[in-house]
């Protein structure tokens, strides 16, 4: 039996001191407004000291610090607002979907669930991840594969015209109703089916270069052709969209180009560049005449915190939701084989996602008019209690310690590396669990392709021979 080393031990001790805590703190949970204070004070501490050390231990550019990026644009960031400015961080307001108001209790227990599983999902890290499964030892065996390279090459530049023409049904539809074209995107979606069909052949294509481990140049290139085309779709307001490819890039060039692309003093200046477009996005989005429109990077990183707000509005309403069918930690994991898609009742009765359930129970008809608050881990691991978030904070670490092995060991790993890894960074404000659905749907295309290919080549081959 392999003996647990003393660093593990810390980790484990401070693993228990944890969650010994949480219960401590969350029985003195009361309505005072300076305890409130305390925790968001806290929140943010944790979070500071958590990605410092991250950074510092692991990399400016691995996943997990990334992961931590992701939660302070869409969620810890919000908070920086509110202990800044003074602001009531009770109230939510101008979201779109209506104002509400939350408890001090309903805020502290919300703040007190993510300071939890930001520290536990950090001591769990350092317990699984392996330094011997780095990616420099085993960048040998991870060398370019041509075929999966020429195919990836060849998709993209066969269906460009397809994305490109999907880009323009975007723009075009964005620039005549731009807010209404953001929230209610499910239904006023301005791209035929068939077109999003043939457009997943380009998606798939980067996959296949991405899975190639294509030289320096050609990363490069194909991925400004794909973020080129992209811009359209990420104008309707879709900010996770450009992070999540910003930060993704940053991790591959990492990992396998320059271990260190850009200093710490560029990342900074970069950070505060993205989060000045996003703010941009944002007034474009939502109609504001930039002219007469404040700039404030706290304020924008308020508007980025419903993300943040998707816990308290679930612990405000969780005895009003109507259809429950099971755990919403699984709806990522069966909902997508269900058949049922789009909003209605009929979804609602058969799949049961955070961010679906929580708009029908908040305000009906906007749900079924196409508008959803999206999803959030942290909510679908609450939904099973404390525990629920004790286990998935502990468990989180180690499917991305896994998946850090596999992106340099297995290629259809690196192929899934794009979808996969934007998820995690994303799961502030998407799903704990990436879809198992899609992850089968990229595997039968994959298997597709490259069978298709084999056939193809072999079958020019055998005629070639017989000239």
């Amino acid at each position: 039996m392999q003996r647990i080393s003393d660093k593990k031990r810390i980790y484990i001790i401070l693993i228990i001191a944890s969650v010994i805590l949480y219960f401590f703190e969350y029985s003195m949970i009361s309505e005072s407004t300076e305890l409130t204070k305390f925790h968001e004070l806290q929140l943010l501490l944790i979070y500071g000291i958590v990605q410092g050390v991250s950074i510092k231990k692991f990399g400016m550019f691995n996943i997990f610090s990334l992961i931590l990026v992701g939660f302070f644009i869409f969620a810890v960031g919000g908070i920086l607002h509110f202990v800044l400015s003074g602001d009531n961080i009770q109230e939510l307001e101008g979201v779109g979907y209506g104002n509400f108001y939350f408890t001090n209790v309903q805020i502290q227990r919300s703040l007190l669930i993510y300071s939890l599983f930001i520290a536990l999902a950090f001591f769990s890290y350092n317990i699984f991840h392996k330094d011997e499964y780095s990616f420099v030892g085993y960048l040998s065996k991870t060398q370019k594969d041509y075929v999966c390279f020429k195919i990836g090459k060849y998709l993209m530049w066969i269906f460009l015209f397809v994305e490109i023409y999907k880009g323009y049904l975007f723009f075009s539809s964005f620039s005549i109703d731009r807010v209404l074209i953001y929230l209610y995107g499910n239904v006023e979606n301005p791209v035929p089916t068939w077109v999003r069909f043939l457009a997943t052949f380009f998606e798939m294509g980067y996959a296949f270069v991405l899975c190639s481990k294509p030289t320096k140049n050609e990363f490069k290139n194909y991925s400004a052709l794909y973020f080129v085309v992209l811009i359209p779709e990420i104008l309707v307001g879709n900010r996770g969209m450009l992070g999540g490819f910003i930060l993704f890039y940053l991790w591959y060039y990492a990992r396998f180009y320059n271990p260190k692309p850009i200093r710490m003093k560029t990342a900074a200046i970069l950070g505060v560049v993205m989060l000045f477009v996003f703010q941009l996005m944002q007034f474009y989005r939502d109609g504001l005449d930039i002219r007469n429109t404040s700039f404030s990077m706290t304020t924008f990183l308020k508007g980025q915190a419903i993300s943040f707000y998707i816990l308290p509005l679930y612990i405000q309403n969780i005895g009003s939701i109507q259809y429950y069918n099971y755990p919403f930690v699984l709806y990522n994991v069966i909902g997508g084989f269900s058949g049922y898609t789009g909003q209605s009742i009929e979804v609602l009765q058969h799949n049961c996602g955070v961010g679906h359930q929580l708009m029908y129970t908040i305000n009906p008809d906007y749900y079924l008019a196409g508008a959803s608050f999206g999803s959030n881990s942290i909510v679908e691991l609450y939904d099973l209690g404390i525990l629920g978030v004790i286990i998935g904070a502990l468990f989180f670490p180690i499917m991305i310690s896994f998946l850090e092995r596999q992106f340099v060991k297995r290629r259809f790993a690196l192929f899934m590396s794009y979808f996969l890894l934007t998820n995690f960074i994303l799961s502030a404000r998407s799903s704990y669990f990436p879809s198992f659905y899609a992850i089968v749907k990229y595997y039968i295309f994959y298997i597709f392709i490259l069978l298709l290919y084999n056939l193809v080549n072999g079958k020019a081959k055998t005629s070639n021979a017989g000239r």
